[in-house]
């Protein structure tokens, strides 16, 4: 029923992960569609009353309004992309605006990052996690993007003995090098002997027919599931990610030339991600 949005976003590099839940938000509107005109309703035939129905039956499940900000977002995306195939002669998505008012304040994040830091060879040496979950979450640490991890290769590791050091070239251009130690090292290694076994490049692969490929988000939850349960706080990598820059801001006193080095990101997204790390840290 998406029309062959799927492909189109995966095509265009938007994460597996995303664009499984992009398609369920679709199919529900369409299941919404059909339950509420006792018929099929083609693409041209919605009108804003209908997504404005939709949205507010969603929000009265008790979803948080940033949760139904980035339905309206996905809903957004999909009537552009029927637009630009012809499947809808106007688009009025760009106009529409929901009846209700919507609190986005970002979230308090009450993450410590000193004790994920103190939590992490109990976490590393811990038999009840996956090595995909132990690989997860010593990115995550690093203040990684998924779409940066599932990207790594073998050959991008240089071991040096007492350190494994890591050149990650980025999707957006810019590069950043991340030196492992300690009980990352035996983790790590693991991975690599994985994936030399498995016949891939990636050191975080996902089973296909005929091998394995780039790492799929879909089963993403499982692991971090896994590492909330073992941490006994809930793991987001965006979290993760601004505890990691309030911790190199404040306990590291790294400048913001030197965050950006060590994340690999332009200037401007670094001043962005500590600006917000400042706010939402000092909250919680």
């Amino acid at each position: 029923m998406p029309y062959g949005y799927e492909k189109y976003r995966l095509k265009n590099g938007i994460s597996p992960n995303t664009v499984v839940h992009e398609v369920q938000l679709i199919r529900s509107l369409f299941a919404f569609l059909r339950k509420t005109y006792k018929k099929t309703v083609e693409p041209h035939e919605i009108r804003p009353s209908d997504i404005q129905k939709f949205l507010q039956e969603q929000h009265e499940t008790g979803i948080k309004d940033s949760t139904l900000n980035r339905k309206l977002i996905y809903i957004r995306q999909w009537f552009d992309y029927m637009w630009q195939i012809g499947r809808i002669p106007v688009d009025f998505m760009p106009k529409f605006k929901l009846n209700q008012k919507l609190d986005l304040t970002p979230a308090d994040i009450e993450i410590d990052y000193q004790v994920l830091l103190e939590k992490k060879d109990s976490l590393l040496a811990s038999d009840k996690l996956t090595l995909n979950a132990k690989i997860l979450f010593i990115f995550y640490m690093r203040g990684l993007r998924l779409r940066d991890m599932a990207t790594i290769e073998v050959d991008d590791f240089e071991n040096r003995g007492d350190k494994l050091t890591l050149l990650l070239e980025k999707k957006d251009g810019y590069a950043c090098q991340l030196e492992f130690s300690g009980s990352e090292i035996p983790v790590l290694q693991e991975g690599i002997e994985r994936a030399v076994f498995r016949n891939t490049p990636y050191l975080l692969s996902s089973k296909v027919k005929d091998g394995y490929s780039m790492f799929k988000m879909g089963s993403l939850s499982d692991y971090t599931d896994a590492l909330s349960e073992f941490l006994g706080v809930p793991v987001r990598s965006g979290d993760i990610r601004f505890a990691y820059v309030y911790h190199l801001y404040s306990v590291e006193h790294k400048n913001l030339e030197e965050i950006q080095e060590t994340l690999g990101v332009s200037l401007d997204s670094a001043s962005r991600m500590l600006k917000e790390a400042l706010t939402r840290l000092k909250r919680g």
